[in-house]
C-alpha cells in the first residue's frame, strides 16, 4: 500500500491519497483545498485515482472535490449517507459560519456502515462513527493495518463536538466501541494533526472517557 498526504486549506486539513502498491489504483480521502497540488501530487506519483471518498461532509474536507473530480476525468465522489444533509446546507457545513461564503458538495454516491470500498487489491471497510458530524466514517484497511480517521480521532485528541449536529457522547462511544477495538498496530491516518495509532490512542488519549 502507498501511502501520500498533503496539508491544504485554512483549516490545516489532511488528504489521504491510498493507493494499491502494484498497479496505483488510488483513492482520494478528504480533498481539502488546493485541487492542482493535489492532482500535481497523484501525478508526479504516477497514480491512478479512482475515487474521491469524504470522512465526513464539513467544508473543509470537500472544497476541492469539484475541480479534482474533473482533473481526475470525472471520477466519482462519494460520501457518508447520513452526511447529506451537510453536503447540501452551507449553515450545517460550515462554509457560512467560517467563510462567509455558502458553499455545498455535489457528490455521486455515499456508504454506509458495514460497506466496503476496493480498488485494486485494497479493501477499505466503512466504519460507521457519528458524533462529529451525523454521517462520520472511517475506512478500515484491515490487511494494512491503516485505518483513515477524518475528525473523529486525532493524535491526543478527538473531533470538536460543539458544532451544528454533533453529539459528543455519540463521538465517545464510536472511538471507545468502534476505533478503540482495532489492533493496536493500526496506522492512525487523522484529519488534522499528525498520524498516530490505535495502542498509542488508548494509552494516552485523556479526551476518550
Amino acid at each position: 500500500m502507498r501511502i501520500k498526504g498533503l496539508t491544504v486549506g485554512a483549516l490545516g486539513t489532511n488528504c489521504w491519497i491510498t493507493a494499491d502498491e502494484e498497479t496505483g489504483r488510488a483513492i482520494i480521502f478528504d480533498p481539502a483545498d488546493n485541487a492542482k497540488r493535489i492532482y500535481d501530487t497523484i501525478e508526479k506519483a504516477e497514480l491512478k485515482p479512482e475515487k474521491i471518498v469524504l470522512t465526513h461532509c464539513h467544508f473543509d474536507h470537500f472544497l476541492a472535490a469539484a475541480e479534482l473530480k474533473q482533473l481526475c476525468g470525472g471520477i466519482p465522489v462519494i460520501i457518508p449517507k447520513k452526511d447529506k444533509t451537510l453536503a447540501e446546507s452551507p449553515d450545517c457545513n460550515l462554509s457560512k459560519a467560517f467563510t462567509g461564503t455558502p458553499q455545498t458538495l455535489v457528490f455521486d454516491d455515499t456508504v454506509d456502515a458495514g460497506d466496503t470500498l476496493t480498488c485494486g487489491s485494497l479493501t477499505a471497510k466503512v466504519i460507521f462513527t457519528p458524533g462529529h458530524t451525523p454521517g462520520g466514517c472511517c475506512y478500515y484497511f484491515e490487511n494494512e493495518h491503516v485505518l483513515v480517521s477524518g475528525d473523529t480521532l486525532f493524535f491526543m485528541s478527538v473531533g470538536r463536538s460543539d458544532f451544528p449536529l454533533s453529539d459528543g457522547h455519540a463521538l465517545n462511544e464510536s472511538i471507545k466501541e468502534k476505533l478503540f477495538t482495532l489492533p493496536d498496530d493500526t496506522q492512525v491516518l487523522t484529519g488534522h494533526g499528525n498520524p498516530t495509532s490505535i495502542g498509542f490512542e488508548k494509552q494516552n488519549n485523556m479526551y476518550v472517557y
